[in-house]
C-alpha cells in the first residue's frame, strides 16, 4: 500500500466510473462508501466521518456543487473534510465554481491513480521532491 488507509466517500452516479474508482481505492487498501447523488452524500457525511470525499460535479437530484455547499454549512467535523471535485469538464470556469462551492481540489475524468494518490498522501509527494 502506497498511502495510509483512508475512509473515502465517493459520490458518483455513473456505475462504470464508480466501479473503477472503487477498484483503484480498494486495491490500495482504502475503505470506500459509494452514493449516487449529492443529497445522499450530504446525508451520510452528517452521520459518518470520512477522510476524503470524491464528489462528482454533475449528478441527478443534487449536484456536487450544492452538496459541497451543504456539507460545508453543516457541523464539524464533517464540514472540514477534504472534498475533491470529479468532472469531465476541465475548463477554468468549472474549476472556479468547484473551489467557490468549497471543494479543495479538482480531478478530471478519467481519473489517474497517481493523481488521486497525490491527494490522499500529500506528505509523500513533498518527501519525493525534497
Amino acid at each position: 500500500m502506497s498511502t495510509p488507509p483512508s475512509k473515502i466517500l465517493v459520490a458518483e452516479d455513473n456505475a462504470v466510473n464508480a466501479r473503477l474508482i472503487i477498484a483503484m481505492l480498494e486495491r490500495d487498501g482504502h475503505e470506500v462508501t459509494i452514493v449516487t447523488d449529492g443529497g445522499k452524500a450530504v446525508a451520510i457525511s452528517r452521520v459518518e466521518y470520512f477522510d476524503l470525499i470524491l464528489m462528482d460535479v454533475n449528478m441527478p437530484e443534487m449536484d456536487g456543487l450544492e452538496a459541497t455547499r451543504q456539507i460545508r454549512a453543516g457541523a464539524a467535523p464533517g464540514r472540514d473534510v477534504k472534498i475533491v471535485a470529479l468532472t469531465a469538464d476541465d475548463d477554468g470556469a468549472t474549476q472556479r465554481e468547484c473551489i467557490e462551492a468549497g471543494m479543495n481540489a479538482f480531478l478530471t475524468k478519467p481519473i489517474e491513480m497517481a493523481e488521486l494518490l497525490k491527494l490522499l498522501n500529500p506528505r509523500a509527494n513533498r518527501a519525493k521532491r525534497a
